[in-house]
C-alpha cells in the first residue's frame, strides 16, 4: 500500500489518466499532487474521491510531511528534467510523461542522476504493456521469425487537431516540445520496434517537415529509416496526416518468417515455414483490445519502484529512443545520416 505523488500543472497532457490510474488501483492508497499553480487541485479532488489527496505548492513542501513510494511528473518537455531532477535526487521513482526533454542529453544527465541513486526512471512507452505486444516479443526471443531482416512501423493520427484549439497545446510548439508527431505519438511505436526485437538502432535518417502547413513550428510528418545493431533495417512513417481516428501497425520479417500486428483490426498474422509449426505456417491471434493503457503502466511502475518487479522501461532504454528520434531530426536537419553513441552498455 503507498502514496503517490503527482506533480503537474494545468498544461500537463494525461492528467486524467493518472488520476483515473491513482483512483482505481487498490495498491495506492494516498495520492499528493504537487501544482507550483494550484490549478489541478480541484481537478484531482472530484476524479479521486474514493481516497486522500493531499495538495503542496512544491515537491519540497510534500517531501516535509511525507515519503511517495513513486512520483508520476507530467510536464512539457523544456521544463521536466527540472522538475524531475529533485524527485531523483531524494531517492524517489519517477514515472515520467514522454519526452521529458527538449535534447536527448538533459534526459541523459537525469540518466545519470537514477543510476547514481539506483532509483528508476521510467519514461511513460505504455504500448510495451499491450497483450500483442507480449505475443510478439515472446515469438521472436524463441526464434520464431529466426533472425531479424526488415522491421517497418506506421504511426498516423488525425491532421484535423492541428486547426483547432490543441495549437496552443505544448506539444506543438517545438521549445517546449522538442520536436512534432514523431517524439509525441511516433515515439511509442519507435519504441515498441526495440522493445519487441531486443535490438538497438545504430544509424538514423530521416525527413521531416510540416507537409500540411499547419500553423505549428514542428513537424506534422517524419519518414525515419534506420540500422539496428544486428544489421537488420527498419523504417517508421510518422504523422498527422489522417481526416479522422489513427492507422497503427507494425510487422518484423525474418529469415524464417514475419509477424504483422494491425491495431485497428485487433490482429496479429505469424507466418513460419518452420518445422516447428507442424504444417499450420499461418497463425491469428485476435485480442479484445490492443491493451496498453495507462492504469496497467502505472502499476507496473509502482511495483517497479517497490521492488516487486523489474521496471516496464528502463531509464538507459527511454534514453535510446530518445537518441534515436534526436538523430532523426539532425538527419532531416543535415541531410546525413547520423550513427548513435548510445549507453547500449546499460541496456
Amino acid at each position: 500500500m503507498a502514496t503517490v505523488a503527482l506533480l503537474q500543472r494545468a498544461s500537463a497532457r494525461h492528467r486524467s489518466y493518472y488520476l483515473e490510474a491513482i483512483r482505481d488501483l487498490d495498491t495506492i492508497t494516498a495520492a499528493a499532487i504537487v501544482d507550483p499553480d494550484g490549478a489541478t487541485f480541484d481537478e484531482a479532488r472530484r476524479i479521486v474521491q474514493n481516497k486522500p489527496v493531499r495538495t503542496y505548492p512544491s515537491f519540497d513542501a510534500l517531501r516535509e510531511h511525507e515519503q511517495p513510494a513513486m512520483a508520476i511528473a507530467t510536464f512539457t518537455g523544456a521544463e521536466a528534467p527540472a522538475m524531475i531532477r529533485p524527485v531523483l535526487d531524494a531517492g524517489v521513482p519517477v514515472l515520467a510523461e514522454k519526452p521529458a526533454c527538449v535534447d536527448a542529453e538533459s534526459f541523459a544527465r537525469l540518466v545519470d542522476l537514477s543510476e547514481q541513486r539506483r532509483t528508476p526512471l521510467m519514461l511513460a512507452l505504455c504500448n510495451r504493456l499491450g497483450p500483442w505486444a507480449a505475443d510478439v516479443r515472446r515469438i521472436v526471443r524463441d526464434g520464431g521469425i529466426g533472425r531479424l531482416y526488415a522491421a517497418r512501423a506506421l504511426a498516423l493520427a488525425d491532421q484535423t487537431r492541428i486547426w483547432h484549439e490543441r495549437t496552443r497545446d505544448w506539444s506543438f510548439r517545438r521549445a517546449e516540445a522538442g520536436g512534432g508527431h514523431l517524439i509525441w505519438l511516433g515515439i511509442h511505436w519507435l519504441d515498441l520496434l526495440l522493445f519487441l526485437t531486443g535490438e538497438r538502432i545504430v544509424e538514423v535518417q530521416a525527413m521531416a517537415g510540416n507537409a500540411g502547413g499547419g500553423p505549428i513550428d514542428v513537424e506534422d510528418v517524419a519518414v525515419v529509416n534506420f540500422r539496428f545493431a544486428g544489421g537488420a533495417y527498419g523504417s517508421l512513417t510518422s504523422g498527422y496526416v489522417l481526416d479522422s481516428n489513427k492507422q497503427l501497425d507494425l510487422s518484423l520479417w525474418g529469415a524464417h518468417g514475419w509477424l504483422r500486428f494491425d491495431h485497428t483490426a485487433r490482429t496479429l498474422d505469424w507466418h513460419s515455414p518452420a518445422a516447428e509449426m507442424n504444417q499450420s505456417p499461418n497463425r491469428q491471434f485476435r485480442y479484445d483490445s490492443a491493451g496498453g493503457g495507462y492504469t496497467p503502466f502505472v502499476r507496473e511502475c509502482l511495483r517497479a519502484s517497490l521492488r516487486e518487479a523489474p521496471p516496464p522501461i528502463t531509464a538507459a532504454e527511454g534514453l535510446h529512443v530518445l537518441r534515436a528520434i534526436f538523430g532523426a531530426y539532425e538527419s532531416a536537419r543535415t541531410g546525413r545520416t547520423v550513427t548513435l553513441h548510445d549507453r547500449a552498455e546499460h541496456s
